[in-house]
């Protein structure tokens, strides 16, 4: 009987989680390049004498006959496109397709974004706008006219007192075997999980990856239809795991009460 507290809290804990992610997407719904977060539930197979604690998010040890022990839940991301809206921006860009562009840290260490909100840093580097440079290490030239940035990742620029424009790089995209592994690094910066594999660097427009859409950027792939429409599940399954809870209480009083 003691079963029922600790599988209906595990789905309490899961339904918790899914609620968490929810509200998480919902704050992120006019957010540049995010990505939604989508948490992924499976069965959890336990066995007689269930000990596991409550919230617990691994497989019990297998012994004697096996039976369900509630679910566990992984959180990933949503792999759809977000709309592309139009800005003009001259360092405004978005991802047309699969990629995501490498920016390196304060720390000096890779994450991946699709916000391609750019500006020129105080370094003089293209850089997101949250100050972390392009891996590629565009440098922009102070006296530039205007930047350009092509499909296949080719910035421009012109110089002042002349026409003729200069190629100060290209901005390369990277892929992942499973881009739903990944983990979220704070704003919209993303790095490898266990599961997304290793990155795969090209060009833009190669190897299966999108082209660059200068003058555009690329809106949250958050749908509010869907996310409220999750949300009423989610709260209606946390709703039933605790009236579990509850009427294992009562039989287990009941149960007390005969030995009275």
């Amino acid at each position: 009987m003691l079963d029922s507290f600790y599988i209906a809290a595990i789905g309490m804990h899961a339904h918790q989680t899914q609620i968490d992610a929810i509200s998480q997407n919902v704050a992120n719904l006019n957010t540049t390049g995010f990505r939604r977060e989508i948490v992924s539930f499976a069965s959890l197979s336990g066995t007689d004498g269930l000990t596991a604690a409550a919230g617990a998010e691994q497989p019990l040890g297998v012994s004697g006959s096996v039976r369900g022990g509630g679910v566990v839940t992984q959180v990933g991301y949503s792999t759809l496109a977000g709309a592309l809206t139009q800005t003009h921006g001259a360092l405004d860009v978005a991802i047309d397709g699969t990629g995501f562009i490498e920016v390196t840290r304060a720390d000096g260490s890779p994450a991946y974004t699709r916000a391609g909100s750019l500006k020129v840093n105080a370094q003089g580097m293209l850089a997101t706008q949250a100050g972390d440079a392009l891996a590629a290490k565009i440098a922009v030239p102070t006296d530039a006219q205007s930047i350009t940035i092509a499909p296949d990742g080719h910035v421009y620029a012109v110089p002042a007192n002349s026409k003729t424009q200069v190629d100060l790089g290209q901005i390369d995209l990277v892929d992942f075997t499973n881009p739903q592994g990944m983990q979220a690094a704070g704003g919209t910066l993303y790095v490898p999980g266990p599961d997304s594999g290793d990155p795969r660097p090209a060009a833009p427009g190669t190897n299966g990856l999108g082209a660059l859409r200068a003058g555009y950027l690329e809106s949250s792939n958050v749908d509010m239809t869907t996310e409220l429409t999750t949300l009423m599940l989610a709260q209606r399954g946390f709703e039933l795991n605790s009236r579990v809870v509850q009427a294992a209480d009562q039989m287990l009083s009941t149960a007390n009460s005969l030995y009275r």
